[in-house]
């Protein structure tokens, strides 16, 4: 006899885009099942082949994302890593602005269809996409560095995995 469990969370008022709780428990846990696999191709992202491209998966209300965001910029900028900010809203809210989204780099995840293909439930969480399209890192609530050092800890990654 098989039980199947499921759980939804609905702490943002029943809204069915937040990430399941599961995927919230589990996204650490099973990041490194993502490593060597081909990155999920999603119109909205414009993955260019032959280009390493960070994806740096945020939400609305993360204090830690407000603290490395420079440093994931800089860390990206100085290695010549394509940086992807996808910021996540839940259908029930809406960004007060969508200006900043028509500029190349950063994408408006509204209800979550890119955090939902990636997996993504913990934020900040990043994805190393290799020239060749494969993931080589995923990291997920902005690993094991503290906020100050962490442009350091990206070069770092970058440099191990990339060279």
């Amino acid at each position: 006899m098989a039980i199947k469990i499921s759980v939804q969370r609905t702490g943002n008022g029943g809204d069915s885009s937040s990430p399941s709780l599961w995927t919230v428990l589990t996204s650490g846990l099973f990041a490194g099942r993502w490593i060597g696999k081909p990155a999920p191709q999603l119109p909205q992202l414009g993955l260019e082949p032959g280009r390493e491209t960070l994806l740096y998966f945020r939400t609305r209300g993360c204090t830690v994302c407000d603290l490395i965001d420079m440093q994931v910029a800089a860390a990206c900028h100085n290695a010549g890593i394509d940086l992807l900010v996808v910021d996540r809203y839940a259908k029930s809210n809406d960004p007060e602005s969508r200006e900043i989204y028509t500029q190349r780099g950063n994408i408006l995840d509204f209800g979550g269809p890119i955090n939902t293909a990636y997996q993504i439930g913990t934020y900040p969480s990043l994805v190393l996409v290799n020239a060749e399209g494969t993931i080589v890192l995923k990291d997920v609530g902005g690993g094991q560095a503290r906020p100050e050092v962490f442009g350091a800890y990206l070069r770092g990654k970058f440099s191990a995995l990339l060279n």
